[in-house]
């Protein structure tokens, strides 16, 4: 009886571990992603998707030091939402078949070698008045992981952009055949006025039904 009721006990707890999410804090650890899609860059690293609770997690992995840069689509808008040594939020939005810039970087989290990182209270805030977040590395680390809101994003494309020399831009999936990956300044930070985007080769987010 007693063995049944240990075996009880770690299925439960094994349970739990499994359908627990990721933290947010640049350690893509395997444990975390379990269950996750998991696909290629193109251009070398890796990425992962995970939908869970309510929020969709995207860990990325870049073959060489950089920054990661997702763009996220939903209506008539796309946000490219950055992480580089601050992690920041910029739109573009569709009118007359293009798609204009309609606000620019405004950063919140910042890593530096004297004040540190975020702690995990930020990394909240900033999802509750923004509705996702990132974390940051000054050192350019190489894995980046993101925690968005489900309701705000149909689907995603995302870049790892490897600073050093040769620059060069990954990008997932690859049928990404717009400015979200051709255009190196918006991956870098630098935004154009206007731009082209076509969120149908883009990762489709898998919405519950009803």
């Amino acid at each position: 009886m007693r063995i049944a009721l240990r075996l009880v006990v770690f299925a439960v707890m094994s349970q739990a571990i499994s359908v627990g999410v990721p933290v947010i804090d640049g350690k893509i650890d395997p444990t975390e992603w379990v269950g996750a899609h998991k696909g290629d860059l193109s251009g070398g690293g890796k990425v992962w998707v995970l939908q869970r609770g309510g929020f969709i997690y995207v860990a990325v992995r870049g073959a060489r030091p950089g920054l990661a840069s997702l763009c996220a689509f939903q209506g008539d808008t796309v946000r490219i939402l950055h992480a580089s040594a601050a992690t920041g939020e910029a739109r573009f939005s569709r009118s007359a078949g293009a798609w204009i810039q309609t606000a620019g970087f405004e950063w919140r989290l910042r890593d530096s070698s004297l004040a540190g990182g975020p702690v995990v209270p930020q990394y909240d805030e900033m999802v509750q008045e923004i509705g996702w977040t990132a974390n940051p590395s000054g050192v350019g680390s190489p894995d980046r992981e993101f925690r968005i809101r489900a309701d705000i994003v149909d689907a995603l494309a995302v870049t790892f952009l490897a600073t050093a020399e040769p620059m060069t831009l990954a990008y997932w999936p690859s049928t990404v055949a717009d400015d979200c990956r051709i255009n190196l300044r918006i991956a870098q930070g630098f935004l154009p006025a206007s731009a082209t985007f076509d969120p149908s080769g883009w990762y489709r987010i898998q919405k519950p039904a009803g």
